[in-house]
């Protein structure tokens, strides 16, 4: 079960980094991805927000790259760090459609993705070891 963890870490690290540049060097495609064909002037300013976003998801993704090459039960807490953003990427992307910020289909495959690795890590946990090691 640990070498599963470890692949899912790296699995995750790996597609945060990957979106993380996106975020910063392909905005334009992102929005289009999305549906989004024109933005106002006024809305410009956002795309720095989004570059700040890549940013953390870039230094997240890194060291869950780290870390799911390493000890995972000595970084315990980084597991628990995947496991809380995966479920909060969910909650804040079904959040997002509850309030007619986008539309299902424009956020569906990341809301899936994350909750499967939401999922993953919550049956992959290692309840057992972790407890014993605190």
């Amino acid at each position: 079960m640990i070498k599963a963890l470890k692949v899912v870490l790296i699995i995750f690290g790996a597609l945060s980094i990957a979106s993380g540049l996106a975020h910063i060097i392909a905005p334009d495609q992102l929005k289009s991805m999305m549906g989004i064909e024109e933005m106002p002037a006024v809305c410009e300013p956002a795309l720095f927000a989004m570059a700040m976003v890549g940013i953390s998801f870039i230094a997240g993704g890194v060291y869950l790259i780290v870390v799911g090459t390493r000890d995972i039960i000595r970084h315990i807490y980084w597991v628990q760090f995947a496991i809380l953003w995966a479920i909060l990427a969910v909650a804040a992307g079904l959040y997002s459609v509850a309030q007619g910020y986008v539309t299902f289909d424009q956020v569906m495959m990341p809301i899936i993705m994350d909750a499967v690795f939401a999922v993953a890590f919550l049956v992959l946990y290692p309840y057992g070891k972790a407890r014993s090691k605190k």
